[in-house]
């Protein structure tokens, strides 16, 4: 009798766990047919184009960054790079029954990412992140509504005004009303155009809404 059941388990499990993979499979094949719809060349980078630390983008306090899921391709002709990125922080508590340190890992972040090169110059860097009421503001944009939502650092504040003009401030105000609420972006003078969805969730399952919100804010500074 034992014996008969175990072997009904291990069938279970047998089938379970294909089920799984045949899920994981179908949710691959489903993303990377989204994925298509918007870039060319699709490939699995051999060098990573996108670093965290080559942003502007503040984040909060962690001990480790990690990025997966790595693609490049091709949008209108423009190199783009996409990844997920983590953030974790290390606490060490001692453990009274043992006298030991032991390390506790928590993560704290988790984003969608993704780098756009523009092939052009801009002539200063900027960097738009989320307003927080600790957060002293310093420079108006002259749009209400963005400068109650975000904040600006900048590198030459004229010239950043003139990037961010009332078409463009408009553009980027109505993507707020999009997949993602909170946003930043990094815009260099070499024409990288980095920008961090914090969703809690990564690329794996990007749906067409959050990826084509991508596209129309990369196109918001492609005219550039």
């Amino acid at each position: 009798m034992f014996g008969g059941n175990l072997v009904l388990i291990l069938v279970g499990a047998i089938f379970l766990g294909l089920g799984q993979v045949s899920k994981e499979n179908g949710n691959n094949s489903k993303n990377k047919q989204v994925f298509h719809e918007f870039f060319d060349d699709e490939v699995d980078p051999v060098f990573h184009l996108l670093d965290v630390s080559d942003t502007n983008i503040p984040l909060p306090k962690h001990d480790y960054c990690s990025g997966s899921g790595y693609v490049q391709g091709k949008y209108k002709g423009l190199d783009v790079e996409l990844c997920t990125i983590k953030l974790t922080d290390v606490t060490e508590v001692l453990r009274d029954e043992t006298g030991l340190w032991e390390k506790n890992e928590k993560q704290i972040y988790e984003g969608q990412w993704m780098l756009c090169n523009l092939d052009c110059k801009f002539s200063t860097w900027l960097t738009i992140y989320p307003h927080s009421l600790l957060d002293e503001q310093t420079i108006k944009t002259g749009n209400d509504a963005f400068d109650k939502k975000f904040n600006l650092s900048c590198g030459d504040q004229e010239e950043a005004l003139k990037i961010l003009d009332s078409i463009c401030l408009k553009k980027i105000m109505t993507l707020t009303n999009g997949p993602f609420r909170k946003f930043s972006l990094n815009l260099n003078m070499d024409g990288k155009l980095y920008i961090a969805a914090h969703s809690g969730h990564g690329f794996e399952n990007a749906s067409r809404d959050e990826l084509k919100w991508f596209m129309d804010l990369m196109d918001v500074f492609k005219r550039k």
